[in-house]
């Protein structure tokens, strides 16, 4: 019988072996490999730098939409019940920087959020589906994220030193963004005023209990010595009845507008020209640490 006939059906089950998943796998990365190889070699600085612009764009003049910017500037005062002057005595003096923390952080808390969300329905405004795709609102049943999208439209400046805030609100619409603004404000009076009212409230209290508690040791004192201690106790009591007074007139905190919340007539947010320059320079910056950090890579492997 000619070998022809015997060799056939090996051959045969050798053609028709199935090829392993590693082979495939294996051959699929050599692939890949090549192609980026190729792209690579045809990959050039001036490429990546202009890729990046082209990129950039169209995102800020096709898909980014313009926002209007109400600023304004608040000062967090004390009322000073020791000032040599009606001016002074009006006006009070700078805040603690404790204070304008606490402002600060209600401004961009979830109870200021919820009072806003209630009159303008950000919420809903936020998560529309005309906003920005790339700038959107897009789990609005997420307190969570929902907060952190106001944050971001929300930019306070504190200064700790001089008692400011300075408060940017954007928005889609100039009306709405000066409105939020001056909710803001509001809010943020009372929040001031309420916290003021329990600081004062907590100083008088003390101040009284120990005063009763002062009455009652004399009206139970019957010894001549107890009777005078009990009333040394209550002079002093009553003496810190009167400087309470005036500590809780100094506690007296309160807000003053230095500029009301403005009037956008123009879009000022995203700047367009700025932002596509930056994204350039650090895209180019980017290019070059890396190109350099791999080209001592391949001198180390040359070496």
């Amino acid at each position: 019988m000619p070998e022809s006939y015997l060799s056939a059906p090996s051959a045969s089950r050798e053609i028709a072996r199935p090829t392993g998943s590693s082979d495939v796998i294996r051959r699929l990365w050599e692939q890949f490999r090549d192609t980026w190889r190729q792209i690579a070699g045809r990959i050039s600085f001036w490429t990546v730098v202009a890729a990046a612009v082209c990129l950039s764009t169209i995102y800020y003049f096709v898909f980014a939409e313009s926002m209007y910017d109400s600023t304004t500037i608040i000062s967090v005062q004390n009322k000073s019940a020791t000032s040599s002057s009606v001016l002074s005595g009006v006006l009070g003096s700078a805040a603690g920087g404790s204070q304008v923390e606490q402002l600060y952080q209600y401004i961009i808390s979830p109870d200021m959020l919820k009072l806003l969300d209630r009159k303008f329905h950000l919420r809903k405004i936020y998560a529309s589906e005309e906003r920005n795709p790339f700038w959107r609102l897009w789990w609005p049943s997420s307190d969570d994220s929902f907060l952190k999208f106001y944050q971001n439209m929300v930019d306070i400046q504190p200064d700790t030193t001089d008692s400011l805030l300075t408060i940017d609100v954007l928005d889609y619409d100039s009306h709405r963004a000066q409105a939020i603004a001056q909710e803001i404000v509001a809010q943020a009076q009372k929040f001031i005023n309420g916290q003021s009212a329990v600081m004062q409230a907590q100083t008088m209290k003390f101040a009284r209990d120990e005063l009763g508690n002062a009455v009652k040791a004399v009206e139970a004192a019957k010894l001549p010595y107890d009777q005078s201690v009990a009333e040394i106790r209550l002079s002093a009591a009553q003496t810190a009845l009167a400087t309470s007074t005036g500590t809780a007139n100094q506690q007296q905190v309160f807000i003053i507008p230095v500029s009301t919340p403005s009037y956008p007539t123009d879009t000022t947010h995203p700047e367009r020209l700025l932002d596509i320059g930056g994204i350039a320079l650090v895209v180019a910056i980017a290019y070059a640490v890396g190109f350099l950090m791999w080209a001592n890579v391949q001198d180390h492997r040359n070496a």
